[in-house]
């Protein structure tokens, strides 16, 4: 499913659909948006009319002080989840930019959601822990199969996103380092006002 919405972008791209030009503005923006910081993450997503939203995704996962509404304008970046994440940020904050709360990111989806159908769109300025299980094959001399053991458990940031693909507009989390994530994010950033 998830390599579906990037070959999807891509090929969206590839077939003419879309000038280089057109491309270009979607990537870079600006895209402005109004953000009630008061509303419940449940009401956000109710809001944003979204096909699925995984059950990880609550107020209590993703707790926030912020308050109030507010203009911003937002823009994407593009990054591969194998790339150091605190080189993106440190990058990015050297630009003036910081990366976008969960919030900021429903209101994006909302306000933007044919954006969502062609780029899986991280918030970086969000994250919850979920235990991850670390396994390792057991491979064997004779002809069996072989087993898992499991080689560690560890706590691991994960990180809402947007998406599109087998069940429409959707909200994830995604573990990052995962080896199944997508080969290409675009994160949402804040412009400085």
């Amino acid at each position: 499913m998830k390599l579906c919405v990037c070959v999807g972008a891509l090929a969206f791209l590839l077939s003419g659909c879309m000038s280089q030009e057109q491309w270009s503005q979607l990537l870079n923006g600006p895209y402005p948006l109004q953000v009630d910081y008061s509303r419940s993450i449940e009401d956000s997503l109710s809001a944003g009319r979204y096909d699925w939203v995984s059950s990880q995704l609550a107020s209590v996962s993703f707790p926030s002080s912020e308050s109030g509404r507010g203009g911003i304008s937002t823009v994407l970046v593009p990054f591969a989840p194998q790339a150091s994440l605190e080189h993106l940020l440190q990058r990015e904050a050297a630009a003036g930019l910081r990366p976008a709360t969960f919030k900021e990111l429903l209101a994006f989806g909302e306000a933007y959601p044919e954006v969502q159908r062609k780029l899986s769109i991280v918030a970086l300025g969000s994250s919850a822990g979920l235990m991850v299980t670390i396994y390792q094959h057991i491979f064997k001399q004779d002809a069996s199969m072989g087993g898992f053991t499991i080689v560690e458990h560890k706590m691991e940031p994960v990180y809402p996103y947007l998406g599109d693909g087998l069940f429409g507009r959707s909200v994830h989390v995604e573990w990052l380092d995962d080896p199944d994530a997508y080969p290409m994010y675009y994160a949402c950033f804040v412009q400085p006002q």
